[in-house]
């Protein structure tokens, strides 16, 4: 009976240590899952040529091609305040083409095609870019360049997650050997130093280098609600280079490429989203797939402009008022029917003053879809009183797809 109880006991034993054994396994693949993390440069102190920077860091950028079904009616067509600064998108005969949103008067469709580019960060397939680069995108085609950099792999990615408070997104594509980039820190990179982008200009140059210099280094712009602390460069970025990358003159990447500016008095100036600030959401979106959450408010008022504030700074220099400049108005937005236009500096709305970005997303949260309110922006040095409908809030997607 003893010797019996004993193999029992023994048998129990056993049992429990295969049990073990699998929850440790089990635990060790969650603990995998949560191990993912961006290559980042040790500390480096010799300075590459840009052909040495291009040579070691242009394999780490993708060209992005998307598709987009678009739906549509001219009695209520709008088109995204991103179109005209972002990417670089095209319709199969375009807006004003065959399948024009502008033409007929019933519900139609036309395929839009966009372009951008991306940054890859992982070997076997995981690669960074702009939210709006590939936002709703029914399609997402990636292009990889060989060793041989005259040839190119064609890839179809799917979107693993996005941060659309921050900008940022997260492709996968079945692949493996890639080169990822090697992030640098953006926070030791200094005004005046060496910058290199590397991307897709105009959808069709797939590894494009332009060269500048780091012009500023924290630089607050918003467009809509999306708020970004800009590294600025003067080294040359066009529709199709978002997503790329900003590299230093070690070719360590401080920047995803975020926007190009259209001011008048901001000539040849491009921005890029900070690397540090880049690099810990990326990691959480990879990590954190089926929970991941953007921290971003419910929902949005889209005015339809494209902003960047007046400092006391460029006040002071250029002689005009504080506020918020307007560099973009989207077509048949609530912006244009009130008649905004590009140049305006908003300076008043609804009421209350407005010096920057901040407070004009502060005071237009408060109103109500419908409402009426009056705008005042400086206009070449005139005041102008317009008056602006508040229309419906967008709302946010705030789930990985």
């Amino acid at each position: 009976m003893t010797k019996s109880f004993r193999s029992v006991i023994a048998l129990i034993m056993v049992l429990a240590l295969c049990v073990t054994a699998g929850l440790a396994v089990i635990g060790q693949a969650e603990n995998d899952k949560e191990d993912f993390h961006i290559k980042t440069a040790e500390d480096s102190t010799e300075a590459l040529s840009i052909p040495d920077v291009v040579k070691n860091a242009g394999r780490s950028i993708v060209a992005i091609e998307t598709e987009t079904k678009v739906v549509y009616n001219n009695r209520d067509y709008y088109g995204s305040p991103f179109d005209s600064l972002f990417g670089f998108g095209f319709g199969y005969g375009g807006p004003f083409g065959y399948g024009s949103p502008y033409g007929g008067g019933r519900d139609s469709s036309y395929t839009k095609k966009a372009a951008g580019s991306g940054v890859i960060i992982s070997e076997d397939g995981y690669i960074l870019t702009n939210n709006h680069v590939i936002s709703g995108a029914d399609s997402i085609t990636v292009y990889v360049q060989s060793e041989n950099s005259k040839e190119e792999q064609t890839y179809e990615a799917t979107l693993v997650g996005a941060s659309e408070s921050h900008d940022i997104a997260i492709l996968k594509i079945d692949a493996k050997d890639l080169v990822p980039a090697v992030f640098g820190n953006s926070d030791d990179i200094v005004a005046g130093e060496p910058a290199i982008v590397i991307g897709n200009p105009m959808g069709t140059v797939h590894g494009s280098v332009t060269a500048g210099i780091i012009s500023a280094t924290e630089h607050e712009m918003t467009i809509e609600n999306v708020t970004i602390n800009a590294i600025m460069t003067n080294a040359a970025i066009n529709p199709g280079n978002s997503g790329g990358g900003l590299f230093d003159q070690y070719g360590h990447l401080v920047g995803v490429v975020y926007a190009k500016s259209v001011s008048v008095q901001l000539e040849g100036i491009g921005y890029a989203i900070p690397s540090n600030e880049v690099l810990e959401y990326a990691e959480n979106i990879i990590n954190h797939r089926d929970s991941f959450e953007d921290q971003t408010n419910g929902s949005k008022i889209l005015l339809g402009i494209t902003i960047t504030d007046v400092t006391e700074a460029i006040a002071n220099q250029y002689n005009m008022p504080m506020g918020v400049y307007i560099t973009d108005v989207t077509t048949m937005s609530a912006a244009e029917r009130a008649g905004l236009q590009r140049g305006d500096i908003i300076t008043e709305f609804a009421g209350e003053k407005v010096t920057c970005a901040d407070d004009l997303n502060k005071v237009k949260a408060k109103q109500k879809p419908g409402d009426m309110v009056e705008v005042v922006v400086d206009r070449n040095g005139k005041t102008v009183k317009l008056d602006l409908v508040v229309p419906q809030p967008t709302e946010m997607n705030t789930e990985s797809r």
